[in-house]
């Protein structure tokens, strides 16, 4: 089984995406690309959910690409 989070992504200009996830409003993520920005991403979440209490028995990240509304 898998967390999976929905991840919103928009251009920004001159150039690159700015990426967006419902579950964590407070976490913007900028990057060249949106892989790039991905990467980050996972770093991010992992970050952020590090000190829950059931943070060793969490299963995978899945992040799944989704574009803003």
């Amino acid at each position: 089984m898998t967390q999976r989070y929905l991840i919103s992504v928009e251009p920004i200009e001159p150039s690159g995406v700015v990426l967006t996830i419902a579950e964590l409003p407070r976490l913007v993520i900028f990057g060249q690309t949106a892989e790039d920005a991905l990467g980050w991403a996972r770093e991010a979440i992992a970050f952020q959910l590090r000190d829950s209490p059931d943070y060793d028995q969490r299963p995978p990240l899945e992040l799944v690409l989704g574009r803003a509304s």
